[in-house]
This record gives structure tokens, sequence and C-alpha cells, in this order.
């Protein structure tokens, strides 16, 4: 049985609001769902499981219409959905009443249930979120049924406050495939049958990495599963190290020249080290470099204590460092003494 594993699409959310490129962020989520059916279809998936948050909050009957017509489009493809904690059932849900595409089947109960595809052999388990939190650990003590179906358990669990979860104890729980939602980040267990299929589509400057879904095969004997991206870019990290004798123009080429790898990606972008005191550099001439969602300086001031204190000998600034230079090995007075310093000296 071959099957898609997604989740946490989030349609209708707007990443990178009030930047240059937020329209385009948006029509990236919103395409996100017509790519995923246009894998499934090419892949000819028998199942396609959406493991919660398909929105990004509840939606309305018009966007259940709309979704409905691209699962419509693959109707050999049995199409699993469980609502997730921004999606969450409430009681005058678009989703209570709405009528699905026949190849689409929505877990609507609080509870585990499940549905069966005779025709592939697979039981397909879920829950939806009725509310924005689950604090009760639903899943604990969760065993699959022990018969010659294909078992597959969808959860959207993963911290206190949305089904908390041992996942060890969910990896040994005898299901021949558990398909996690809610952390936006993909990760595969190792050696078992488990995975969160992460966002397909990275949704704010944290989700860093690569995004997509996750491609399986499945058999009561046999298992394999692929990693797949498929979102139009992604979120990057830069990690620069300064030294007292970089330059804000020096610092700006070694940035453009990372960045020139990979020209449409979206960067957050953190300094670190020592700068001269008399250098600062611009976070606005930073972000015009590409697409810089956030710039982190988290640089000091590299000052020569001892010159310092031989210019400024029976001053005030003599008098504060000799209060707190033997600070070096203490972060908190080490950043008095270079705050302190930083005011002092733009003083005079």
């Amino acid at each position: 049985m071959h099957f898609i594993h997604t989740g946490d699409l989030h349609l209708g959310a707007a990443p990178d609001a009030n930047t240059a490129w937020a329209k385009e962020r948006a029509v990236a989520v919103r395409n996100t769902l017509p790519r995923i059916v246009a894998l499934a279809k090419m892949e000819k998936a028998d199942l396609l499981l959406i493991s919660g948050d398909l929105f990004n909050r509840i939606p309305i009957h018009k966007e259940l219409k709309d979704i409905n017509y691209y699962f419509s489009q693959i109707p050999k493809t049995r199409i699993v959905i469980t609502a997730g904690n921004h999606d969450y059932l409430t009681d005058n849900s678009p989703y209570n009443d709405f009528t699905w595409a026949p190849n689409v089947t929505f877990i609507a109960t609080p509870y585990v249930s499940s549905v069966y595809f005779a025709d592939i052999n697979t039981e397909v388990h879920g829950f939806s979120y009725h509310s924005r939190e689950i604090t009760d650990p639903i899943l604990d003590g969760i065993r699959a049924p022990k018969d010659d179906r294909i078992h597959i358990l969808m959860a959207h669990c993963g911290d206190p406050t949305h089904v908390p979860v041992k996942l060890a104890a969910l990896a040994r729980s005898g299901f021949d495939y558990v398909a996690l939602g809610h952390i936006h980040k993909p990760r595969i267990f190792k050696n078992t049958r488990m995975a969160y299929c992460g966002s397909p589509e990275p949704l704010d400057n944290t989700d860093i990495g690569p995004r997509g879904l996750l491609s399986g095969d499945v058999t009561k004997t046999g298992f394999d599963l692929r990693w797949r991206r498929i979102a139009e870019l992604q979120y990057r990290e830069i990690d620069v190290t300064v030294e007292p004798e970089t330059l804000e123009p020096e610092l700006l080429d070694r940035l453009r020249a990372k960045i020139a790898e990979h020209p449409d990606d979206i960067y957050r972008i953190t300094l670190n080290g020592a700068r001269a005191p008399e250098v600062s550099f611009d976070a606005d001439a930073i972000g015009q470099l590409a697409k810089v969602s956030k710039v982190i300086d988290n640089t000091e001031p590299e000052y020569n204590i001892a010159n310092l204190l031989l210019e400024h000998s029976g001053d005030l600034i003599a008098r504060f460092i000799s209060e707190l230079q033997d600070s070096e090995d203490d972060p908190v007075r080490r950043n008095a003494l270079y705050y302190g310093l930083n005011a002092l000296l733009d003083s005079n």
C-alpha cells in the first residue's frame, strides 16, 4: 500500500506579514495543497493522510468546497483528514455537516476511532481536536489490533498542551505506521515506523531548513519511507563571527557571497564575536541584501582596558573600569562593563 503523509499545511496563514515578500509567502502556502494532490496523482497513491491543521484557523464553508475540489481530482486516492489544534471542531464548525467527495474521510471523533478500506486492507485510526488544547495523554497505552490488516495511526500531538505523548512507547504500539503532526520540523524516527511529516511549506523564520512531506510503502512485513521536499523555498540561518578588524563593507561582502548560494531563500542572520568599539553594523543595510527576516547582533565591543585606564587615569571612566575590570569570567558583569563604557565614552 502506497501512501503520502502530510499535515500542518496551515492554509490561510500569511507568513512574514509586513515584509516585501509577504504576499508571495501567502500564495506559496495557498498553493501547497494542489502541489500535494499533483504528487499523489503522479505517484498513484492509495492513501493521503493529513494529520491535523489543514487550516490555520477554523475554516469557512467556501474553503472546504475549494479543497474538496482538489481532492475530487484524485478519486482513486483515499484521503483521511483529522482536525488539529488550529482548525479544531466547534459546535457550529463547517466540518460538522460538510459533504466530502466520495474518496475523503474526515475522522471527527475526539477519541481514537477508525475507518477501514477493504480494497487496500488498511485501517486508519485517528482523532480530531474539539478545543485548542488537549492536555490528557489520550494515546497512553494505545495498541494496534492484532489481525492481518495494515493499521495506521494518525496523531496530532507532541507537547504538554497538545496531547502529551511518550514517543518511545508509541513507536512500540504495534501500528504499521504512525503518522504524526503538530511539530513543524520533519523527523523520521530511526528504526521505527513513525515520523513527523513537518509542515510542507515553512511558516515563519523559526522553521529553519527544508520542508516537504513523506511518501511511503507499507505492508505487514515491509516498510519504506522517503522524505520529499516540496516547499517553494526555505528559511536559512547565517551565523557570522566578526573580529575587531572587521569593517561593515567586509561583513556585507561576506554575507552577499553566502546569500548568492541560495538567492531565492529567506534568511535570519546572526552576528557574533568582537568588534572595534567605534564600529557598528547597520541592520537595515544587511536587511537590504536579500529577503532577510531578522538580524540579530550579538557582537560586543573589544575594548583595550589597559589603554583606557592610562588615557583616563583619575577620571570617572578609570574609576568605573576599576570597579568592574575583573569581570571577564562573569558575563553579566562583563556586559555591564561594556555597556557602561559605551555610554561613558559616547558622552565624552
